[in-house]
């Protein structure tokens, strides 16, 4: 995920920063005095939006209306020091998805933070399948018919990010702003070398192909057609495995996510 954290000051937006970060957590940092709403349209796509604060004040409902505004569709979520029920309700009828009390452990937090999202993007609970192949957010996992697939923290957070959108182009853009963030990171052709080692590793553990490519602009998950999870599953009882086929996005459904 990649969180732009609104701090109230700046030291107690630093420690929650490297707190996430040390989670694994993409983090960016903007003050809440500054233009909060501003930086999450123009240096996005962000996951989610955290504004840490003591209290729920005016400045921070401004700032709950500001980014409601912008019609991100991501969560927005406030973590105060203290809030009053009526507080907390104010922050809600702002444009908060969710208000939390700090301190909170930062597993909470995050597993809060990725509920919101998965909901807000149509999925209902942290398992999430595409033909025989589920991603499991509770142990940031893969399995296959059940059979845990091991793949890299990078690799899954590939996978995490078509997951959740199944059936949208993801563009590399968007791939590579949620892995690397504002940070110096590698070239659309690391992407396709992540695509190209869990497509191995997929076709290896009997999985149907889902992963469809938009040459030089991203992937989609698409759900495979019944038939070919089942020879899928064939293949591998029958120790014949295959290579993984390069699906490619119909020019249509390309045109459209222009």
């Amino acid at each position: 995920m990649r969180i732009l954290v609104v701090a109230s000051t700046f030291p107690s937006g630093q420690r929650l920063r490297h707190s996430l970060q040390h989670e694994g957590l993409m983090t960016d940092m903007v003050g809440l005095d500054e233009d909060p709403a501003g930086t999450a349209r123009q240096a996005g796509p962000y996951d989610a939006v955290l504004i840490e604060a003591a209290g729920v004040s005016p400045a921070v409902l401004g700032c709950l209306r500001g980014l409601a505004r912008q019609r991100l569709g991501i969560p927005l979520l406030l973590l105060a020091g203290a809030a009053t029920p009526e507080q907390e309700a104010e922050g809600l009828d702002a444009g908060a998805d969710d208000v939390l009390l700090a301190p909170m452990p930062n597993a909470s937090l995050i597993v809060r933070m990725r509920a919101l999202q998965r909901r807000m993007l149509g999925h209902l609970s942290a398992w999430i399948s595409i033909g025989n192949v589920t991603l499991d957010q509770a142990r940031m996992a893969m399995s296959v018919d059940g059979r845990d697939l091991r793949i890299t923290r990078r690799e899954y957070d590939v996978m995490e990010m078509l997951f959740l959108r199944r059936g949208n182009l993801v563009t590399k853009a968007d791939f590579l702003s949620r892995l690397y963030g504002t940070e110096e990171g590698p070239d659309s052709r690391t992407l396709d070398v992540f695509i190209c080692k869990v497509r191995r590793k997929l076709a290896a553990a009997g999985a149907a192909e889902f992963i469809r490519t938009a040459w030089g602009r991203g992937y989609m998950a698409e759900e495979p057609p019944a038939l070919a999870v089942e020879a899928a599953r064939a293949r591998f009882a029958d120790g014949k495995l295959r290579r993984p086929s390069r699906l490619t996005i119909p020019a249509k459904v390309w045109a459209e996510a222009a």
